[in-house]
C-alpha cells in the first residue's frame, strides 16, 4: 500500500493536518485546487494566523515531506490516504453543505490510479456520511469497495498545532477495525489514547462535543443573568463550579457568547439533522436562542448607563470571534458592532490582526492602531475579545482619554479593580457594577452617565 498522505483543502483543518503530519515523519501532499491560494501556499505564505503553525509548515517543506500541489493526479499516485478537509458551510436552513466533500471525491475517484485510497473524513460531516462518500466513489469506480473512515478533528483555534500533537483522544471510525488500525498508526508517534469505533459514532462524537460546549457556555451566561439580579459575581460560582471534576473548568467563562466557524455551525447542524427524523431538541435549541441574546444585553447595558446611544461613540476592543486567532466568523464582536450601528452608535476599533477582514464587512467603522488610540472621546469601551494585551493597560492614561469612563468587559477579562481605582465605573458579565458612586448589587443607583471632565495625565496620591 503507497503510504504518502494527501490532504484535500487548503484551508483552517486542511493546514493543520498538513503540517502536523508532516512533522511525524509522513510524507504530504496538500492539496488545495484554489490557483491564487496554491500559490501563496506553495511560497510558504500562509492564509491563516495561527501560533506555532507557520514554523512546523516550514519544518515540513524544508525537510522535503510537505509539497503543495493543484493535481489530483500528483497527489493520488502516490497517497494510500486522502484526508477531506474541505469546507462544509452550514446553509440558511441550518442543514450542512457537503458539496466540497462530493465534489473532492469526485476528483479523487477520477484520479485513482490502481488501488483505493482509504478516504478519510477530517471535515465536520453530519452522520452517515461516510456512507455517502462510499456511494459518490463507486459512481466512478464501481468495481472498486472503497475504504472510508471518519476522522474527526478536536482543534482549538489558537491552539491547534498543540491539540494536534497533544490530543485528549484520537477518534477513528470505519466499518472494519483494520482499516480504523491503518489510520491510527498514522498517529502512532503521538502515543495518545485511540478511539475504535464506527463512522457514524466518529461523526456523532464530533457533533456532541462541539453542541456539549455550546451548551456549557450558554449555561454559564444564564447563571450570569441571574447573578446581575442577586448581587453574586459569576466568576466565584464559575470557579468553585469548574473545581468539580463531574464538570471541569474549561468553557465556564461568563461573556459575549460563543461563535466562530465550528460551533454555530455544529450545533446548527446537529438540530437540523434532528429535526429532519422528527427529534426534538430543546436543550440545544435553549443554547442557542441564549446565545443569540448575549449581544442584546450587553447592548441593552449599555443603554441603561449611558442612555440613548444615537450618536454616541463606542470603542470595541478585539473583532476575532477567541484571542490568538484572526478568524472573525460569527464573532460576536461583529455582532455587537452590527447591534450598536442600529442604535446609530460611531464605532472605533482595535484587533491585534483581525482589522483587515472587519474593514470588509464594515467599512463605517474606524479602525485605529491601538486600544489607546480607539478609546479616545469614547463614552464607552467594550471588551469583545480577551487577547492578552489588554489584560496590562494603564487605566490612567485611558481615563484622561475618554470622554466617559465606562469599561463594559464582554469576557470578563480586565483588571476591574485597577479601573475602578482610575475613576472607570467597571461593567462585567454576570457581576455587579463597580466605581464611584456605584453600591455593588444594587441597580437602582444606575443613573446616566456623564461626560468626563478631562484628569490631568498624572495623578495625585
Amino acid at each position: 500500500m503507497k503510504d504518502a498522505i494527501t490532504v484535500v483543502g487548503g484551508g483552517y483543518v486542511g493546514l493543520i493536518t498538513s503540517a502536523c503530519f508532516a512533522r511525524l515523519g509522513h510524507q504530504v501532499f496538500c492539496l488545495e485546487i484554489d490557483h491564487s491560494r496554491a500559490e501563496a501556499l506553495q511560497d510558504d505564505r500562509l492564509p491563516i494566523k495561527e501560533p506555532g503553525l507557520a514554523e512546523v509548515w516550514e519544518r515540513g517543506r524544508a525537510a522535503g515531506l510537505l509539497k503543495v500541489t493543484r493535481s489530483y493526479r500528483e497527489a493520488m499516485k502516490q497517497s494510500g490516504f486522502v484526508f477531506l478537509a474541505v469546507g462544509t458551510p452550514a446553509k440558511a436552513n441550518g442543514s450542512v453543505d457537503l458539496r466540497q466533500v462530493i465534489s473532492a471525491v469526485r476528483s479523487a475517484a477520477t484520479n485513482a490510479n490502481g488501488e483505493s485510497p482509504v478516504m478519510v473524513l477530517k471535515s465536520t460531516v453530519p452522520p452517515g456520511t461516510a456512507e455517502l462518500v462510499a456511494d459518490v466513489w463507486r459512481e466512478y469506480r464501481p468495481d472498486d469497495d472503497l475504504r472510508v473512515v471518519s476522522n474527526p478533528e478536536f482543534l482549538r483555534e489558537g491552539q491547534a498545532v498543540f491539540d494536534f500533537m497533544r490530543p485528549a483522544r484520537i477518534v477513528v471510525g470505519a466499518d472494519e477495525r483494520e482499516t480504523a488500525e491503518l489510520v491510527g498508526a498514522l498517529y502512532a508517534k503521538l502515543r495518545r489514547p485511540v478511539i475504535y469505533t464506527s463512522t457514524r459514532t466518529a461523526e456523532m462524537i464530533k457533533y456532541a462535543s462541539n453542541a456539549f460546549l455550546c451548551t456549557k457556555v450558554s449555561f454559564i451566561n444564564e447563571l450570569a443573568a441571574i447573578c446581575e439580579e442577586i448581587g453574586v459575581d459569576v466568576v466565584d460560582v464559575s470557579e468553585a463550579l469548574g473545581m468539580d471534576p463531574r464538570i471541569g473548568s474549561s468553557y465556564l467563562g461568563a461573556g459575549l457568547g460563543w461563535g466562530g466557524s465550528c460551533l454555530p455551525k455544529d450545533i446548527g447542524g446537529l438540530i437540523w439533522s434532528a429535526s429532519r427524523m422528527g427529534v426534538h431538541t430543546p436543550v440545544l435549541s435553549a443554547a442557542v436562542k441564549i446565545n443569540k441574546r448575549q449581544v442584546r444585553l450587553a447592548a441593552a447595558r449599555l443603554e441603561s448607563l449611558i442612555g440613548d446611544l444615537n450618536g454616541k461613540t463606542i470603542a470595541v476592543w478585539g473583532l476575532a470571534f477567541k484571542a490568538n486567532c484572526d478568524d472573525i466568523r460569527e464573532s460576536p464582536a461583529l455582532a455587537l458592532i452590527r447591534q450598536l450601528g442600529d442604535y446609530g452608535c460611531k464605532i472605533r476599533a482595535y484587533d491585534p490582526v483581525a482589522m483587515d477582514a472587519c474593514a470588509k464587512l464594515f467599512p463605517e467603522v474606524e479602525y485605529c492602531a491601538g486600544p489607546y488610540e480607539a478609546a479616545t472621546g469614547a463614552d464607552a469601551i467594550v471588551l469583545a475579545t480577551a487577547w492578552s494585551q489588554f489584560g496590562s493597560l494603564d487605566f490612567d492614561r485611558l481615563r484622561t482619554l475618554v470622554q466617559r469612563p465606562l469599561i463594559l468587559d464582554g469576557r470578563n477579562f480586565l483588571d476591574g479593580e485597577a479601573a475602578t481605582d482610575a475613576g472607570f465605573i467597571y461593567v462585567g458579565i454576570g457581576r455587579a457594577v463597580a466605581g464611584p458612586d456605584f453600591e455593588p448589587g444594587n441597580r437602582d443607583l444606575l443613573p446616566h452617565l456623564r461626560p468626563a471632565r478631562r484628569r490631568a495625565k498624572t495623578r495625585s496620591a
